[in-house]
């Protein structure tokens, strides 16, 4: 009991809740300090930041408004609460659906439809279709919300009334983006809604470009059209392995690390850990590399240059992992550092990280401790876990 109260005291104790109100700075806080246009606006860019660009057949995106005078919005999450906040949330009254977003950043003479498309059941039932047909371009809201994948008790209409059985999304959406695609010859943009990994595969034929949105938030709507209308550039990128299958990984019940997350598992996935795609192109290069050998008491120190080569002013994550030698229950590689960096284009930014040795170590289960393997590693650097654009090799000794 004592344990449990000495953390809710010390946060007490650091909000000033014994203090003189005259000296506690949070004591002037009021309603404006709650949901005030500061919070909206980076509850916004968080959520342009969170959003993945999977795919952009052509360079469909960023769309061009003067070329889209007709857009058509379909999908069941497209209008969907639930589709932006997830679980565990409270309610806000500025939430953005992706309907309105759209809706809110183009001209007044652009028009704008929207019909719900299909459910989570029907697989033979759409609408929303022949109008797709008169549109310049389609943005078709799919995937999950937590009451088909949240937590037991939030995902009440889930198959398992419960966590997901399968990363498969629900065979109505799939129906529906065939059907969408084959009587649409226009651009179609696909979004997917989830809080997990789903077989994007699935429905990647049926779409020019695709967009994992996550659960964005109240500021989603908005945030997914500043990425379709170029006002953003994609950066987010993926924090999980996209799976082709859950066969490809072990038993649930097995609690060994062997063949998970992209530190163990080298099968062909569909798509790796930190993937996530730009509107513009950034070259990579030393100025200064790593140093041929460290110990443990060593800092792996390295600097790099980074060219924005295309079109667009941009944000690009530099991921830096680390590749261990090969022996038994030694992950392949493993995230050590990054940064996120704003350039603008035709600019040239410096770089410089660092990776302490004693960060390389693993347990010893010969000695129960920590140990410094000796072998042959390497710095990679590059777009995700699998696309190195620059690598160094060392010694550990």
């Amino acid at each position: 009991m004592d344990s449990a109260l000495a953390g809710i005291l010390r946060t007490q104790f650091k909000l000033g809740f014994y203090d003189d109100a005259s000296k506690n700075p949070y004591a002037k806080f009021a309603a404006d300090s709650v949901s005030n246009q500061y919070h909206i606006s980076i509850a916004r860019k968080m959520a342009q930041q969170s959003m993945v660009l999977l795919k952009n057949d052509k360079q469909l995106l960023p769309l061009d408004k003067k070329k889209y005078g007709a857009i058509m919005v379909v999908g069941p999450n497209a209008a969907s609460l639930d589709a932006l906040l997830g679980n565990y949330h409270g309610v806000s009254g500025h939430a953005v659906n992706f309907v309105e977003g759209i809706t809110n950043a183009v001209d007044a003479g652009t028009r704008v439809e929207y019909d719900m498309g299909c459910d989570y059941n029907d697989t033979s039932h759409f609408g929303g279709i022949w109008a797709a047909g008169n549109a310049d371009v389609t943005v078709a809201v799919v995937g999950l919300s937590p009451v088909y994948e949240g937590e037991e008790g939030d995902a009440f209409l889930a198959a398992g009334g419960g966590d997901k059985k399968n990363i498969s999304l629900p065979a109505s959406h799939i129906a529906f983006l065939k059907a969408l695609k084959k009587a649409n010859k226009k651009p179609v943009i696909v979004v997917i809604t989830a809080g997990s990994l789903v077989d994007v595969s699935a429905i990647e034929a049926y779409a020019d470009a695709i967009i994992y949105a996550w659960y964005p938030g109240e500021q989603g709507g908005n945030a997914l059209a500043d990425i379709l209308f170029g006002k953003a550039s994609p950066s987010g990128r993926l924090p999980l392995t996209f799976y082709q299958s859950f066969n490809d990984l072990p038993a649930y019940e097995n609690y060994a690390l062997k063949g998970r997350t992209y530190r163990y598992f080298d099968g062909k996935v569909q798509y790796p850990f930190g993937f996530g795609l730009s509107y513009t192109t950034f070259d990579y290069s030393w100025q200064q590399q790593p140093a041929a050998t460290y110990q443990l008491q060593d800092t792996i120190r390295f600097t790099l240059n980074v060219a924005n080569t295309g079109k667009f002013d941009a944000d690009e994550l530099v991921q830096v992992y680390i590749d261990y030698p090969g022996l038994e229950r030694m992950p392949l590689k493993e995230l050590k550092a990054f940064k996120k960096i704003s350039i603008s284009k035709g600019k040239v930014k410096v770089v410089s990280l660092s990776v302490p040795v004693n960060e390389l170590q693993k347990w010893d289960k010969a000695t129960n401790s920590w140990k410094l393997y000796a072998g042959k590693y390497a710095v990679s650097i590059g777009k995700n876990a699998r696309e190195a654009l620059l690598k160094k090799e060392f010694s550990i000794q």
